[in-house]
């Protein structure tokens, strides 16, 4: 986790917002979920937003950060969520994800 006064200053000029979580008892790591309630609280001026993360059993993480930034008039990219440590598959699919967003962020400019 960063320091959350550098992640503010970050935010400011930033096009995307990407968490990293597990899931920790169904929902998002705590520190996490405050990182998204300060991303919602600055309302800094997003194009896009996505997730990758992890679980053993269940999870709504996706569902408990979409419900924690309202405010951030976003397109969501679909996230990458993985069960247990990831394997092939799921490092293709953040690989394909950062494709993605560079692709968007080429097209912002």
């Amino acid at each position: 986790m960063t320091d959350i006064g550098k992640l503010a200053i970050s935010l400011v000029d930033a096009a995307t917002f990407v968490v990293g979580t597990p899931t920790v008892h169904v929902g998002p790591h705590p520190l996490v979920a405050y990182a998204a309630h300060l991303a919602n609280a600055l309302r800094p001026k997003l194009k896009y937003a996505s997730i990758i993360g992890s679980y053993g059993w269940a999870t709504k993480a996706v569902e408990h950060i979409a419900a924690a930034i309202p405010n951030l008039n976003v397109e969501v990219i679909p996230p990458v969520l993985c069960k247990g440590l990831p394997l092939e598959k799921d490092l293709l699919a953040i690989e394909n994800l950062s494709a993605e967003i560079a692709k968007r962020h080429a097209g912002l400019i």
